[in-house]
């Protein structure tokens, strides 16, 4: 796993733009063109080029996140039990979606179940959506604290790295050059 992060952790930060706006940026403008096409050639276009994008967008993004954590140094972030939990509970929607984006055959079956059943699934459902909303602010947190304490820079504050890092994926490309030491554009501009 290390080998994996490290060469991820190494990416150039254009690279992570092609990655992270690029590549679903194309694969969503080809499956919309293939999709207006098949309408009037009267096909339909099966192979799931979104949903392969977008994994492949995740699992770098994960990677990502847990190589800027798990970064060797001598200041380290606490709180790496709460982290992992929210890491954690951010990887289970990731493949819970990815299963549901494979469209198999459990998932458009009916299940016939009465309406306070389906009222107390819903309102889950709801809780666990909350709660994976509360996991990905608390990665965003840890990661933009981890790279303010790499950075040594009291220029930026604390809060402008967790933005970069909660607005995925327009702020992991910056998060990155930081991490790289490389100068970024709002480096130019707080000179």
């Amino acid at each position: 796993m290390k080998k994996i992060t490290s060469k991820v952790l190494n990416l150039k930060p254009i690279t992570l733009i092609l990655f992270f706006i690029i590549l679903p940026f194309v694969s969503f403008l080809v499956t919309g063109i293939i999709t207006f096409i098949g309408i009037f050639a009267n096909f339909e276009f099966i192979f799931p080029l979104i949903l392969i994008t977008l994994t492949i967008t995740g699992l770098i993004y994960f990677i990502w996140v847990w190589g800027v954590y798990h970064i060797e140094e001598e200041k380290e972030v606490l709180g790496y039990k709460y982290f992992k939990i929210s890491y954690w509970i951010l990887i289970s929607y990731a493949l819970i979606r990815f299963i549901l984006g494979l469209e198999m055959d459990i998932t458009k079956n009916p299940i016939l179940l009465e309406n306070t059943t389906w009222t107390i699934l819903e309102i889950i459902g709801s809780l666990y959506m909350l709660i994976v909303f509360a996991s990905y602010i608390c990665v965003s947190f840890f990661v933009g604290k981890k790279v303010k304490l790499l950075q040594n820079d009291d220029r930026i504050s604390e809060f402008f790295y967790f933005a970069a890092a909660w607005c995925f994926p327009i702020g992991i490309p910056f998060l990155q050059a930081k991490l790289l030491k490389q100068k970024t554009i709002f480096d130019l501009i707080l000179k």
